[in-house]
């Protein structure tokens, strides 16, 4: 029995130690622009997509944390009926479609709710959400979509890259309701941010509870 404990103590030492997650810096590189959108409250609903490259995230797991940085200092905001959509897809840059660009995969909803983005300061990396239920396969690129109906709040401008060298994923938007097919496009659009993907490690101050449990 004591060499049992031992083991297990042992494996869950070195899982607290290793490196359990990965952060991913996506975009295309140095941001050289800023957005206001999909979190913008004039306008009465929003549908908005975007994407990014495999090559950017090359690694599996499940999706924890999506993170954007402010461009400026950001007025907050809250958004009824908010929707947050991931989804794996091979369609190589978006179109004017919103269901085309799921490319032929069914999203997964991530958050749903009223949603409430605080005011932040300048180059503050902000998360804007936290799955618990999206496992990312690495094989596809990845496709985040944002809906909402009844906002209020104004600019919260975040980093993007809209000019340099393709590919550009781009963008589509459409700002009179959260259930619209198609919109508008900007081809030459990158977001700017951080993607973390991994479990969560064994926390050190965990392991003392679970020696306790083999006394």
């Amino acid at each position: 029995m004591k060499r049992c404990v031992f083991l297990t103590l042992t494996f869950l030492i070195a899982a607290s130690n290793a490196a359990a997650t990965g952060v991913h810096i996506v975009g295309g590189g140095t941001p050289n622009s800023n957005n206001t959108y999909p979190f913008w409250g004039i306008y009465p609903a929003f549908r908005w997509q975007t994407m990014w490259f495999q090559s950017e995230l090359g690694e599996a797991g499940p999706v924890i944390k999506i993170e954007w940085q402010t461009w400026n200092n950001t007025n907050g905001g809250s958004y009824s009926n908010c929707d947050i959509l991931l989804c794996h897809t091979n369609v190589k840059a978006l179109t004017s479609t919103f269901a085309t660009n799921y490319g032929g995969n069914t999203p997964v909803n991530v958050f749903k709710g009223t949603y409430t983005l605080s005011g932040y300061p300048v180059n503050t990396w902000v998360t804007i959400v936290e799955p618990k239920n999206f496992n990312y396969n690495n094989k596809d690129n990845l496709l985040m979509e944002v809906s909402w109906q009844g906002g209020s709040g104004r600019t919260n401008s975040m980093k993007v890259r809209n000019s340099g060298s393709p590919p550009f994923p781009g963008r589509i938007w459409n700002t009179s309701s959260k259930t619209a097919t198609t919109g508008s496009v900007q081809a030459s659009y990158h977001h700017y941010g951080r993607i973390t993907i991994g479990y969560v490690g064994v926390a050190a101050t965990s392991l003392g509870r679970v020696k306790s449990l083999f006394r």
